[in-house]
């Protein structure tokens, strides 16, 4: 076992076994099949679906009959980051998981305790972890990670629980109980190509920066390598002339990039290097502590035979798009101190068979204000020649007043653990929202243990902060 001495041995047995199965997102097969195969074993109802999503009911146990049953629910996928030079390949390799100071981690990627820590909860349920419990349905959705299509395409006829835990948090000391809707929204535009006039070529790669997730970490300063690399190439085109041959950042529309690169030619190598560095040092002065590993690199090169570049007028297209449409957090709550109400992150640009692709995820609890960043996305293409198609779109989870369920979480950390905890919403997208629009009388709650970092190389657990949420778990389905 990777965490000595940890309380509940099964639970961080049942985290290693899954992190060895690869779970990329619309690549479930094998992590669905595992459940099945898991729940057959131990002669329990198994239901899964075309969409590769799995529902495993377990009776209650001896005199906990008449009990009110319960839903726990998490998705099986995760977002699949890398860090640069990190080869490991997330369709057919497990995670490589080690502990640092406290924290378990995944060596050059992402962990995936998003949303590991919830199957492993619900598998060392369904494993006799929990000795006393009334009927209890285990969820494992699917394709969260990219617009909650699993947890979109289930059959919520099968749910007889009216009580919910959603396992999908990522701070022990907040209990979630409404979250933001969402969409996403893909901007295209056509590439013209022209002979190069120019004969210098370079390469400029934007990296450092500490990325997250779009929604929980949007607040916190964190700089947007696609951002950077559009301010970048208008004034390069403005001071010194290039000519562009590629724009790539970012690799999930739901995180923030890390990452940006660029390839141009270039009148005056030199002078470019000159602005660029000028440009890394003013960046630098105002990025946030997160970011402190920030750079830009440049590597020069004479132009390769043959090759094409951006007629300037599709440039300039690009520099005016990337300019009108703002970045980061747009509104803050009026209702809830410190939370973003309303965002917008352009998680991906990619350069790909002629066409150059601006890919960004939207975010409010207020419908009006999904419509308000569709179209803004819309009138900035249609203004610059692009096209936009968007799809993705979840609602959001209005927390609708008091709660037993939320009340007897609370009691229990408290009484068990000594956290304080408090009810919150997230500026991120949950599968309640789908799952109280599909069942209006659930009542539902969202939690989870600690995790930093989400949707980066850097995401870490906290290993005591897992036992913890294990325990408070465990009392509630126990004792109530």
């Amino acid at each position: 076992m990777i965490c000595e001495g940890f309380k509940y041995p099964a639970l961080i047995e049942h985290f290693e076994k899954i992190s060895a199965i690869p779970r990329m997102s619309y690549h479930e097969e094998r992590i669905a099949a595992y459940l099945v195969e898991f729940a057959e074993a131990r002669g329990l109802e198994v239901y899964t679906d075309s969409a590769k999503n799995v529902l495993i009911n377990i009776p209650a146990t001896e005199g906990r009959e008449n009990d009110a049953p319960i839903l726990l629910q998490g998705h099986t996928d995760m977002v699949c980051e890398k860090n640069i030079g990190c080869e490991h390949d997330f369709l057919t390799e497990g995670l490589d998981l080690c502990v640092e100071n406290g924290f378990l981690r995944a060596r050059g990627t992402t962990l995936g305790a998003d949303d590991g820590i919830a199957v492993a909860t619900m598998l060392s349920l369904l494993d006799g972890e929990i000795n006393s419990h009334p009927a209890c349905q285990c969820l494992f959705t699917s394709a969260e990670e990219v617009g909650l299509d699993g947890a979109k395409a289930f059959d919520y006829s099968r749910i007889f629980a009216r009580r919910m835990i959603n396992m999908d948090g990522a701070d022990e000391i907040y209990l979630i109980v409404g979250c933001a809707g969402g969409l996403r929204s893909d901007a295209m535009f056509d590439i013209e190509y022209t002979d190069a006039e120019y004969t210098d070529c370079m390469t400029v790669k934007i990296g450092g920066l500490m990325g997250g997730h779009s929604g929980e970490n949007i607040n916190d300063g964190r700089a947007n390598a696609n951002k950077l690399a559009g301010e970048l190439i208008g004034l390069l085109h403005g001071s010194v002339g290039i000519e562009l041959i590629s724009f790539d950042g970012g690799s999930k529309d739901n995180a923030i990039p890390r990452e940006a690169i660029l390839r141009f030619t270039v009148k005056d190598s030199d002078r470019a290097k000159k602005l660029i560095s000028e440009y890394a040092n003013k960046i630098k002065e105002g990025l946030c502590s997160d970011d402190a590993d920030f750079f830009i690199l440049c590597e020069s090169e004479k132009l390769s035979a043959g090759t094409r570049v951006f007629a300037d007028k599709v440039t300039r297209n690009i520099i005016g798009f990337v300019n009108s449409v703002d970045n980061g957090v747009l509104a803050m709550s009026k209702k809830i101190e410190g939370l973003v109400e309303f965002s917008r992150n352009l998680g991906i640009v990619s350069t790909d068979d002629g066409k150059l692709g601006f890919y960004f995820s939207s975010r409010s609890a207020i419908d009006e204000q999904i419509e308000e960043s569709a179209k803004t996305i819309e009138n900035a293409a249609l203004k610059f020649g692009g096209v936009t198609a968007h799809h993705s779109r979840y609602p959001g989870w209005n927390y609708t007043g008091s709660s037993a369920l939320a009340d007897r979480y609370i009691e229990s950390a408290k009484r068990l653990c000594g956290m304080d905890v408090v009810r919150t919403a997230l500026h991120a997208g949950l599968e309640c929202g789908i799952v109280k629009q599909a069942i209006p009388d659930m009542e539902i709650i969202s939690c989870g243990p600690d995790v930093k970092n989400l949707h980066s190389p850097m995401e870490k657990l906290d290993i005591a902060s897992f036992e913890r949420f294990f325990t408070v778990i465990k009392d509630i389905i126990e004792n109530n």
